[in-house]
Order: structure tokens, then sequence, then C-alpha cells
């Protein structure tokens, strides 16, 4: 399997509910599975700055499939979204391309990987250091916003519908929403408490899901740690403030609870 990071434009239409169908047709793909995505940023058009605004997001997969196939799935379903054939950077229903795949290079007229001046855009770079900070150039060397110039981002327009659980998690994002801790895992590297900790962090994690709690990680998903420098890793399992006594109290139980071999069944487990 090979990490790809995805980025994801649209600025015409219902750009938010155009980009989460998209991504699900993404996630649909055999052997193809969505790990986490950024929040929905919005964008100056580039490079004219008059033509609507962009909503912009990156997504992290894990595919099977060659790069060069994933690009062709991908033409298919922005046509079956309503992408029409038109000039190069010109107003478009979706736009679906590949940033980074794992380690790969490739220079051919249909695919160039990593993506060309990428690293000039904030609406790519912005969130593609939101869902991984970690994320590298296939020589190893680091991502960094110090090339940033053009693609000014001047919003942000929240998650992406369908995929709250996934998404980078929403601390310092300026959402409507207030959202709280109620989980935290990891530790420093090789810490003989971080595996467990890391398996009771998903055990919670599949709780909120069953009771159907809306919950984000800050930084991101723990699946998606990697880390070559040793640092300390910290995962945070977040929740609508509204959402938060109901989650921290359901959790509680959890953790106090004898080891249930059959996993969390949530009402469904609980005696007559």
């Amino acid at each position: 399997m090979t990490r790809a990071y995805i980025g994801l434009g649209s600025n015409l239409g219902a750009r938010l509910e155009t980009l989460a169908s998209a991504l699900s047709a993404v996630d649909e793909l055999e052997d193809t599975a969505v790990l986490a995505v950024s929040q929905v940023y919005e964008s100056e058009a580039w490079p004219d700055a008059s033509a609507p605004a962009y909503a912009n997001a990156v997504a992290v997969v894990e595919t099977s499939l060659e790069a060069d196939v994933l690009l062709r799935l991908m033409g298919e379903i922005e046509s079956s979204l309503g992408r029409e054939p038109g000039p190069r950077n010109a107003p478009r229903t979706v736009d679906l391309d590949i940033v980074l795949f794992g380690d790969e290079e490739w220079d051919g007229p249909e695919l160039i990987i990593p993506h060309p001046r990428f690293k000039e855009r904030e609406f790519v770079v912005r969130p593609l250091l939101e869902v991984d900070p970690l994320v590298s150039m296939p020589d190893g060397s680091p991502v960094s916003d110090d090339k940033v110039a053009v693609g000014r981002i001047t919003g942000t327009l929240g998650m992406l519908p369908g995929f709250e659980g996934v998404t980078h998690g929403p601390a310092g994002s300026g959402m409507d929403e207030e959202w709280v801790q109620v989980a935290e895992g990891g530790g420093p590297p090789g810490s003989g408490g971080a595996p467990s900790a890391d398996a009771l962090l998903l055990l919670e994690r599949s709780v909120l899901e069953q009771e159907e709690i809306p919950y984000a990680w800050d930084p991101y998903p723990p699946e998606l740690w990697t880390n070559p420098w040793g640092l300390s890793r910290r995962f945070r399992l977040m929740v609508p403030e509204a959402f938060a006594e109901r989650a921290r109290r359901i959790l509680r139980e959890v953790v106090s609870a004898p080891p249930d071999p059959e996993g969390y069944r949530g009402d469904e487990g609980e005696p007559e």
C-alpha cells in the first residue's frame, strides 16, 4: 500500500458537496481508503483572481493502485461530477490532483509527481501541512510554507461533509463551533505504554462512532503517525463542546468497565 496526498478543489456549484462526493468516490475505489482530510479552505482563484473563489482541501489516502491508474480513475470521477474539458486553470466543478505519492517520482506527459510547483501554492501547502505536519518530499526533505507565493487562502469553510471523523483536529481553526478534548493517547517513541495507549484511544474513537458523537483529531489520526526524527507522539480526540459532557461520561464508563471480548456494543451490550 502507498500513502498518497490528494489535492481537491472546486469553484463552481455546491463546492463542499461536490468535494465530498468526489472524496467518497475515491474512498470507494478498489484497494483504496481515505485516512484523513484537512479542513476546507476558501482561496483566491489563480491566476485570475476575478474568477469565483475556490474551496480546497487535501486528503490522505492509502492505495494499492499505481499512480497513473489512480489519476485515470480520479479523472473519471471528475467527469461523473460534471467537469468538462476547458482551458488550463479555467473554473471547474471539481479538480483532483496527486500532490505526492509515497516516495515515487513521475515525469511524463500525463503525470508529474510531486505535483509541479505545489509548494508555491498556499491552498495546497496549508491543508497539506495541517493533515500531516511531518510530510516530506521523495528525497526526504520536509515540506514547508517558505516558498508560498500564490493561491492565497482567504477563509475557512469547515469540515468536509461526511468526513468529520477523519478531519484534522479543529483547534484554532476559527470554526463556529467550539471543540474540546475528551481523550488523548500516544507518548514518547518506544515507551512501554504507547501501544496500549493507542489501542485505548482507538477504542474510544469507535465508541464515539457508535454513539454517533461527532469527533476530530488533533493534530491527525494515530494511523497517520510516521516520525523519522523520533519526536514525541501525541494525539487528541476532540468533540464539539455541546457533546463533551456526554462523551466524557460514556468514555469513563468504557475505560472503567471489565474488558469485553466482543468489543464495545453500546446499549446492546448492557444487561437488562
